[in-house]
């Protein structure tokens, strides 16, 4: 689906199997809870994943996902959990790293399974399928992106996962789309974004990486004030 070619297709994690770790059990597998009438919950050993993209277009997203994995687990989580405060970079790649997080949104926009149900990108899904095929580089206010590492009780909220949702940003009217992955939170404007959406700016920049650091129910209220959901609890 990223390259447009007929080809056999891989195994395509939505998210990355290493942001899964801290779910698995002794056994290494979890649960997928699944709230939907008449729906069962699901044993997953790998993350969670389907037939997606072919071995070709895996590796370039996989390019993108372990710079970010060094980034995120070898850096930023490791800083984040000592001092206690947010981290920041200037010395990292800009492009490839945005493509990480915008490469999420993506998958969860074509992927057909029930827990990325409410993401539907419409026309831009394309467009950012162009984007991360031929790593094309996007400036700050174009798929604006935040990330907060949340904590519960003051330690690192390590392998907790909220579904991916659509709001309303009250500056500009635009979609932001919200999730949680490992304790991680992420907020991904759809297409052109007024960064004043955004009170203390984006987290990935030109000029440098910030990853916020909060209390998950202080990063709720925030999110509150900031997006109007479309959706009903």
């Amino acid at each position: 689906k990223l390259c447009l070619e007929e080809k056999t297709l891989c195994k395509s994690h939505i998210i990355p199997e290493y942001m899964y770790k801290d779910c698995y059990d002794g056994n290494h597998s979890f649960i997928e809870f699944n709230g939907k009438k008449d729906s069962y919950n699901k044993k997953r050993s790998k993350g969670i994943y389907e037939k997606l993209l072919c071995r070709e277009c895996e590796d370039i997203v996989m390019e993108y996902e372990n710079y970010a994995k060094c980034i995120l687990y070898d850096q930023a989580k490791q800083f984040i959990r000592s001092k206690g405060i947010p981290y920041s970079a200037n010395d990292y790649h800009y492009n490839k790293f945005k493509l990480f997080v915008l490469s999420l949104l993506w998958r969860a926009s074509v992927c057909s399974l029930e827990g990325f149900r409410l993401v539907n990108l419409g026309r831009y899904e394309d467009e950012l399928r162009e984007i991360l095929f031929y790593s094309l580089e996007t400036p700050e206010n174009k798929y604006p992106c935040v990330i907060h590492q949340t904590s519960i009780e003051k330690k690192l909220a390590d392998g907790v996962f909220m579904e991916m949702f659509p709001g309303k940003a009250k500056k500009d009217g635009k979609t932001i789309y919200q999730f949680i992955a490992d304790g991680l939170f992420f907020f991904i404007g759809i297409g052109f974004c007024s960064i004043d959406t955004f009170p203390q700016g984006t987290s990935i920049s030109p000029e440098g990486l910030r990853i916020g650091y909060d209390e998950l129910r202080s990063e709720e209220r925030r999110v509150g004030k900031e997006c109007r959901s479309r959706w009903s609890p």
